[in-house]
C-alpha cells in the first residue's frame, strides 16, 4: 500500500469519526462516548505518526510514537478508573438516601395509621368491633361445643341402635333356631312313633336268649370236644404206654407197684368227687343269693332314674316358670315406663311438628325466590359458555396454525409447491435447521411480516431505477426460509451460499437482528458501483447486464453483486426471509432474499402475488390469528363473570333448598315421631295391661312348679337311699358268688386230674397183668376214643354254625332295636334343645327389649343435642352479623376521621415523604446508569491501553535490526488494524447513542476507495458476494 492510499484511508476514518459527531452532540466532554473516542483518535495518531515516516528513516521515531500511545492509554484508563470509584460512591450514597426515604415514608403512613385510630369514634366502633369479634368467637366456641355433643350423642345413639340391631339379629336367630327345634321334636316324636321299640325289644330279647342257647350248645360242643380230644389223646398215650411197658408184664415187684397205685388213684378219685359235690352245693347257693340281690339292685335303680327324672323335670319346669316370671316382672316395669316416656315424647313431637311447619312454608318461599334467580344466571352462563366453546374452537384452530407458521399459512394459501420446499427433505436441504413456527425461526408469522416489509423496502429501491415491482413468490418464500435458518448458525460451513436450488439469484447477510441488509446489498454496494462507473476503469459497464458483469468484470462483481440482484430488470418475483438464531461471530440473525425470472421451472406450480396483495392476505391470516386468542379471551371473562354471578346464584338457590330439604326432612321427621310416638303410646297401654296379666298368671305357675319341685327331690332322695342300700348288698353276693364259682372251677379240676391219674395206674396195672389183653384193650379204648373225638368235633362245628346264624340274628334285631332307642334318645335331645332355645329367646327378646329402650332414650338425647347444635349456628350467624355491622360502622368511622384536619396533615407528610422517595430513586437511577456508563468507559480504556501495548511491540519488533525491508510496512499495518479495532470498540460504546461506527467508517471509506478494509469489515454482515442466476 503507497502512501498516498494509505493517507487516503486515515483521512476516510477521520472523515468517519466526523460524520459520527452529530449522534455524539448532546454528551458532555467527560461522557464515556468522548473518552471511548479519544482512545479511538490516540490510537489513530499513532497511525499517522508511522504513515508520515519515509519508509528509508529509522523505525526508532515509530516506536516512539507507539510509546506515546501507550501513555496515553495508560492515561485515559486511569481517569476512567477514578470516574468508575466515584460514580461507585455516588451510587452508595443514592441507596442510602433511597432507604431513609423509604423509612420516611413508612413512618408517615404509621402515622396517618395512629391518627385515625385516635380518633374517639374510630376507637369507639374499634372497641365495638373487639367485643363483637369476642361475641363471635365464644359462639363459634360454644358451636364447636355444641357440635361434638350432637355429634357424640349421634354416635351414641347409632352405637346403641347397632346393638339394638345386633340384638334383633340375634332375637331373630333365637326365633329360627326355636322353630327349627319345635321341628326337629315333631321330627323325632314322628320317628318314634312310627317305630314299635317295645315289640323290637322283645324280638330282640328272644334272639339274645336264642344266641345265648346256641352259645350254650356251642361251648358245651367245644368241651365236649375238646374232652373227647383229650381222651383220645390219653387214649392213644396209653395205647403208646401199654406198648411200652408190655415188656415188664414178667417183673412182679412192677406189677406190686401198678397195683398200689391204682388203688391212691381211686381214692383220689373219690375224695375229688367229694369235694366237687360240696362245691357245687356252694356256687348254687351263692348264685341264687347273687342273682335275688342283683335284681333288687337294679330295682332300685330303675325306681331312682325314674326319681331323677321326675326331679330334673320339675327342676327344669321351676327353672323356666323363674325365669318366665323374671321377664313377665321385668316386662311389666319396662311397660309401665314405657307408657310413661311414650307420653312425654309425643307432646314433644307435636309441638315439634308444629314448629317444623312453620319452618317449611318460610323454607319453600325462599327457595322458589333464589330458583328463579339462579335460572336466569344459568341462562346467561350457558349463553356465554356457548360462545366461549365456539371461541375456543377457533383459538384451538388458530393457536395449531400459529405454531404451523409459515407451513401453515402455504396449506392455507393452497402453495402446495412453497410447502413442499419448506417440509419435504428430498426437494429441500438442511431442513434440520428449520423448527417450523419456532419464534427466532424464519416460519414464525411475525418474520414473515417482517420478510414482506423487507420486500417492499426491496421493492421502492427498484421504484427508484424506475423498475417493475417485484411478485412475491411463495416459494420462493419458502426457498428464503430454508437458506435464512441454514444461515442463522453458528460455524463458517454457514457463513456462505450453500448452492441448493438451481437458477435463483440469492441475496445473504449476517447479524441482522439490529441492521437493516439492504445498507450493505443497496446503499453500500450501489456508492462501490457509482464510484466504478466514473472511475472509467470498466468499460461499457453502464450497459452490461448482472451476468455480463460477472463475466467481464469479477473483482467488479464481487463487490456490487448484491446490488445489481436487487436492480435486475430481468428478475420478475422475490421471496424473502429473516431468521433470528444466533449465528455465532456475528450476533444474531440472518436474511436471505431469493430472485428468479417469469420463464424459471419454479413458476410451473408456483403461486405469486403483487407485494400489496400479498401483504393484505397475510396479515388478514395473522390478524385472524391473533384475533381468535383475543376473542376467546374475552369470551372467557365474560364466562367467568356469568359463572360467578351463577356461583353465587347457585349457592344461594343451593343453600335455599337445603335449608328447605331440611325443614322439609325434619317436618317428615317430626311427622313419623308424631305418628311413631302416638302409636309407641297405645302401643305401650296395650302392652303394659298384657304384662301385668302375664306377670299374674307366671307368678301362679312359678309357685306350683316350686312345690312339685320339692315333693320330686323328696321321692329322689329315698329313692337314692334305698338303691345304695341295694347296690350294697349286690356287691356283697356278687363276692360271695365269685370266690364259689372259684372253688368249684378248682374242684372240677382236682376231679379231672384225679380220673386222669387213675386212668393211667388202671393201664398200666391192665398191661402189666394182661399184656396182650390190655394192648388190645388200649387200642380198642383208642379207637373209640378217636371215633368219638371226631363226633364230637363235627358235633362242635355244628353248634358253631348255629351259633353264628344266631349272632347274627341277634345282631340284626339289636341294630334295629339300637336304631329305636336313638330315636327315642334323639327326641329326648330334641326336647331339651327345645327348651334352651325357647329360653335363650325369651333371654334375646328380653334383651332386645332393654337396648330398644335404650335406643329411644339415646335418640331422644341426641335430638336435643342437635337442637343446641342448631340454636348455636343460629348464635353464630347473629354474632356474624353483629361482627360485620360493627365493622361497617368502624370502616364509615375511619373514612369520617380522613376528613379530620390531623389524619390530612398526617397524609399530607406521607405525600411529602413519597415525593422525596420518588426523587432519591431518580437519583439511585442516575447514578447506577453513571456507574455503567463508567466502567463500560473502564473496560473500554483498558482494552485500548493494551492494544496500545501491542502496537508498541510491533513497532519494537519492526526496529529491530534484523528485520527485513518490509518491517515499516509492518509496522503500518499493525498501527492501521490497531485504528481498526479501536473503531470497532468504539462502536460497540457508541451503540448507546444510535450511531453506527461501522457503517459510517464503512461509507465513508467506500467514497474514499479503500477496498480492502472495506471488504474486511463488510464480511462480518454479509457474504463476501452475491449468487446471480445463470443464464
Amino acid at each position: 500500500m503507497n502512501k498516498k492510499a494509505f493517507a487516503t484511508a486515515v483521512a476516510s476514518v477521520a472523515v468517519a469519526g466526523t460524520i459520527a459527531a452529530p449522534a455524539m452532540a448532546d454528551e458532555t466532554a467527560t461522557t464515556p462516548v468522548e473518552q471511548a473516542q479519544q482512545a479511538v483518535e490516540q490510537a489513530q495518531q499513532a497511525v499517522d505518526q508511522a504513515a508520515a515516516q519515509p519508509t528509508t528513516q529509522p523505525q526508532q521515531d515509530q516506536v516512539a510514537a507507539a510509546q506515546q500511545a501507550v501513555t496515553d492509554a495508560k492515561t485515559s484508563l486511569d481517569q476512567a478508573t477514578a470516574g468508575t470509584q466515584q460514580a461507585q460512591q455516588q451510587v452508595q450514597q443514592a441507596q442510602t438516601g433511597v432507604q431513609q426515604a423509604q423509612q420516611n415514608v413508612q413512618q408517615a403512613q404509621q402515622q396517618v395509621e395512629t391518627t385515625i385510630n385516635n380518633d374517639p369514634n374510630v376507637a369507639a366502633a374499634q372497641t365495638g368491633v373487639n367485643q363483637a369479634q369476642a361475641n363471635l368467637d365464644k359462639a363459634h366456641d360454644s358451636l364447636a361445643a355444641a357440635k361434638d355433643k350432637a355429634d357424640q350423642s349421634a354416635k351414641n345413639a347409632e352405637t346403641i341402635k347397632k346393638a339394638m340391631n345386633d340384638s334383633q339379629s340375634i332375637r331373630d336367630d333365637a326365633a329360627k333356631a326355636k322353630e327349627q327345634a319345635d321341628q326337629a321334636v315333631k321330627d323325632a316324636q314322628r320317628k318314634v312313633d312310627s317305630t314299635d321299640k317295645t315289640k323290637l325289644d322283645q324280638t330282640t330279647a328272644a334272639k339274645q336268649d336264642a344266641l345265648g342257647k346256641a352259645q350254650t350248645k356251642a361251648d358245651q360242643a367245644s368241651a365236649a370236644a375238646q374232652q373227647a380230644q383229650q381222651k383220645a389223646d390219653q387214649a392213644k398215650s396209653l395205647l403208646d404206654e401199654a406198648t411200652r411197658i408190655a415188656g415188664d408184664a414178667n417183673d412182679p415187684a412192677k406189677i406190686q407197684e401198678a397195683q398200689d397205685k391204682a388203688k391212691q388213684a381211686d381214692q383220689a378219685v373219690k375224695d375229688a368227687k367229694t369235694a366237687q359235690a360240696q362245691a357245687t352245693v356252694a356256687e348254687a347257693t351263692a348264685k341264687s343269693e347273687a342273682d335275688k340281690t342283683r335284681t333288687q339292685a337294679d330295682q332300685a335303680k330303675a325306681a331312682l332314674d325314674k326319681a331323677n327324672d321326675m326331679k330334673d323335670a320339675a327342676q327344669e319346669k321351676a327353672e323356666q316358670t323363674s325365669a318366665a316370671l323374671d321377664k313377665a316382672a321385668d316386662a311389666k316395669n319396662t311397660d309401665a315406663k314405657a307408657v310413661k316416656d311414650a307420653k312425654t315424647a309425643n307432646d314433644k313431637a307435636q309441638a315439634a311438628l308444629d314448629k317444623a311447619e312453620q319452618a317449611v312454608k318460610d323454607a319453600q318461599a325462599q327457595a322458589d325466590r333464589t330458583k328463579d334467580e339462579y335460572a336466569a344466571a344459568k341462562d346467561a352462563y350457558d349463553k356465554a359458555q356457548a360462545a366461549a366453546d365456539a371461541a375456543k374452537k377457533a383459538a384451538d384452530e388458530a393457536a395449531k396454525a400459529q405454531a404451523e407458521g409459515a407451513a401453515g399459512w402455504f396449506k392455507t394459501n393452497k402453495a402446495e409447491q412453497a410447502y413442499k420446499y419448506l417440509t419435504d427433505d428430498s426437494v429441500s436441504q438442511y431442513l434440520e435447521y428449520t423448527h417450523i413456527g419456532a419464534k427466532d425461526d424464519a416460519t414464525s408469522l411475525d418474520n414473515l411480516l417482517k420478510a414482506l416489509d423487507m420486500i417492499d423496502e426491496c421493492n421502492k429501491l427498484r421504484a427508484d431505477h424506475g423498475l417493475e415491482p417485484l411478485k412475491v413468490s411463495e416459494t420462493a418464500m419458502a426457498m428464503a426460509m430454508v437458506q435464512a435458518n441454514y444461515a442463522a448458525q453458528p460455524g463458517e460451513e454457514h457463513h456462505n451460499h450453500n448452492y441448493q436450488y438451481d437458477n435463483v439469484g440469492e441475496n445473504l447477510a449476517w447479524g441482522t437482528s439490529d441492521w437493516d441488509p439492504y445498507i450493505g446489498w443497496y446503499t453500500n454496494e450501489k456508492a462501490i458501483y457509482d464510484a466504478a462507473l466514473k472511475s472509467g476503469d470498466y468499460p461499457d459497464l453502464a450497459d452490461l447486464s448482472p451476468y455480463d458483469v460477472f463475466s467481464k468484470y469479477p473483482d467488479l462483481y464481487y463487490k456490487v453483486g448484491h446490488y445489481l440482484n436487487i436492480i435486475d430488470p430481468e428478475y420478475s418475483v422475490t421471496g424473502m426471509a429473516y431468521s433470528g438464531y444466533d449465528t455465532g461471530d456475528y450476533g444474531y440473525g440472518a436474511s436471505s432474499q431469493e430472485f428468479y425470472n417469469d420463464w424459471n421451472s419454479y413458476n410451473a406450480n408456483d403461486t405469486t402475488f403483487d407485494a400489496s396483495v400479498y401483504r393484505a392476505k397475510v396479515e388478514a391470516y395473522v390478524n385472524q390469528i391473533k384475533s381468535a386468542q383475543s376473542t376467546y379471551e374475552d369470551a372467557l371473562k365474560q364466562v367467568e363473570a356469568a359463572k360467578t354471578a351463577l356461583d353465587k346464584a347457585n349457592t344461594a338457590h343451593a343453600s335455599a333448598v337445603l335449608t328447605l330439604d331440611k325443614a322439609t326432612s325434619y317436618l317428615q321427621d317430626t311427622q313419623d315421631e308424631s305418628a311413631r310416638t302416638t302409636q309407641l303410646l297405645a302401643d305401650a297401654t296395650r302392652k303394659a295391661a298384657e304384662t301385668q296379666t302375664a306377670y299374674e298368671q307366671a307368678k301362679s305357675a312359678d309357685e306350683q312348679a316350686q312345690a312339685s319341685l320339692t315333693t320330686a327331690e323328696t321321692d329322689r332322695q329315698a329313692k337314692q337311699t334305698a338303691y345304695d342300700q341295694a347296690k350294697s348288698a349286690d356287691e356283697q353276693a356278687q363276692t360271695r358268688l365269685t370266690q364259689a364259682q372259684a372253688a368249684l372251677n378248682k374242684a372240677n379240676t382236682d376231679v379231672k386230674q384225679a380220673e386222669q391219674d387213675k386212668t393211667a395206674a388202671d393201664t398200666r396195672l391192665d398191661v402189666l397183668t394182661d399184656a396182650k389183653n390190655a394192648l388190645a384193650k388200649a387200642q380198642t379204648a383208642y379207637d373209640q376214643a378217636k371215633s368219638e373225638a371226631d363226633q364230637a368235633q363235627q358235633a362242635k362245628q355244628t353248634a358253631q354254625d348255629e351259633l353264628t346264624q344266631a349272632q347274627t340274628a341277634y345282631e340284626q334285631a339289636k341294630k334295629e332295636s339300637d336304631k329305636a332307642a336313638q330315636q327315642v334318645k334323639d327326641l329326648e335331645n330334641a326336647k331339651t334343645d327345645l327348651a334352651a332355645r325357647t329360653q335363650a329367646l325369651a333371654a334375646a327378646q328380653a334383651d332386645l327389649d332393654a337396648k330398644t329402650q335404650a335406643y329411644d332414650a339415646a335418640r331422644n338425647e341426641a335430638d336435643k343435642a342437635k337442637q343446641a347444635e342448631t340454636d348455636a349456628e343460629t348464635a353464630v350467624r347473629n354474632a356474624q352479623q353483629a361482627l360485620t355491622d360493627a365493622q361497617a360502622r368502624l370502616a364509615k368511622a375511619k373514612s369520617d376521621a380522613k376528613d379530620t384536619d390531623a389524619v390530612k396533615t398526617a397524609q399530607a407528610k406521607v405525600k411529602e415523604a413519597q415525593d422525596a422517595l420518588d426523587q432519591a430513586k431518580t437519583i439511585l437511577a442516575k447514578a447506577q446508569a453513571d456507574l455503567k456508563q463508567a466502567q463500560t468507559v473502564e473496560a473500554q480504556a483498558k482494552s485500548d491501553y493494551e492494544t496500545a501495548k501491542a502496537a508498541l511491540k510491533t513497532a519494537q519488533q519492526a526496529a529491530n535490526p534484523k528485520h527485513d525491508d518490509n518491517a515499516g510496512q509492518t509496522s503500518l499495518n499493525a498501527a492501521q488494524q490497531a485504528t481498526v479495532e479501536a473503531a470497532a470498540k468504539a462502536d460497540k460504546v457508541m451503540a448507546s447513542t444510535g450511531a453506527d461506527t461501522n457503517g459510517i467508517i464503512l461509507a465513508v471509506v467506500a467514497f474514499a476507495g479503500m477496498g480492502a478494509a472495506t471488504l474486511d469489515l463488510k464480511r462480518r454482515r454479509m457474504d463476501v458476494t452475491a449468487r446471480h442466476g445463470m443464464r
